[in-house]
């Protein structure tokens, strides 16, 4: 298994948070020196995105699995993974990384992450969106904050009778079906 695969999987099982994404900690955590980030990475931000590159992968195969239910099923997949995941998401989502150097190392160029978002956009307009980049924009912010609320305690608010994860499940369902004019 490759050191990205490796450290995904560490942070997924929540082994490693992203507090303790220094390379110090992230080499020992694979039995290497730093050297190896440096190295072969540039950066421990090369490193890491690198990882969250991993992340996607690993999204799109639960995001693959829900592609029959259409774009409601696709959404609760998202925040699924999201709520399942949360300090993976939190590195793929919520990162801020050195984007200037690593578009100059070539670390952006046919990623996991950009494969993901042109597949969003390309079922978005097989759904019949006129502005599918645009919703498609829509449809993540939405996503992302409905993961983000949930995973603060906060997406039940008004309706405590439910679970934060029930109302975030929902709420994907519904902003996709929003969208898409569909029903969730």
């Amino acid at each position: 298994m490759n050191v990205t695969t490796q450290l995904r999987d560490a942070i997924a099982r929540g082994e490693l948070s992203t507090t303790d994404l220094t390379a110090r900690k992230v080499a020992a955590h694979v039995g290497r020196s730093t050297s190896l980030v440096y190295h072969h990475y540039g950066s421990l931000d090369g490193l890491l995105h690198a990882v969250a590159q991993e992340g996607y992968a690993l999204l799109g195969e639960r995001l693959l699995g829900a592609l029959d239910g259409g774009l409601p099923a696709l959404a609760r997949a998202y925040v699924r993974f999201g709520l399942d995941y949360p300090e993976l998401y939190r590195l793929m989502f919520e990162r801020r990384y050195d984007w200037e150097a690593l578009r100059a190392r070539g670390a952006c160029a046919d990623s996991p992450g950009m494969g993901l978002w042109n597949q969003a956009i390309a079922v978005l307009a097989e759904a019949g969106s006129r502005a599918p980049e645009a919703d498609a924009r829509v449809l993540l912010g939405g996503l992302h904050g409905t993961v983000s609320l949930a995973l603060s305690g906060r997406a039940n608010v008004g309706d405590l009778s439910r679970s934060d994860r029930d109302v975030a499940l929902h709420t994907a369902g519904r902003l996709a079906a929003l969208i898409t004019g569909a029903s969730s």
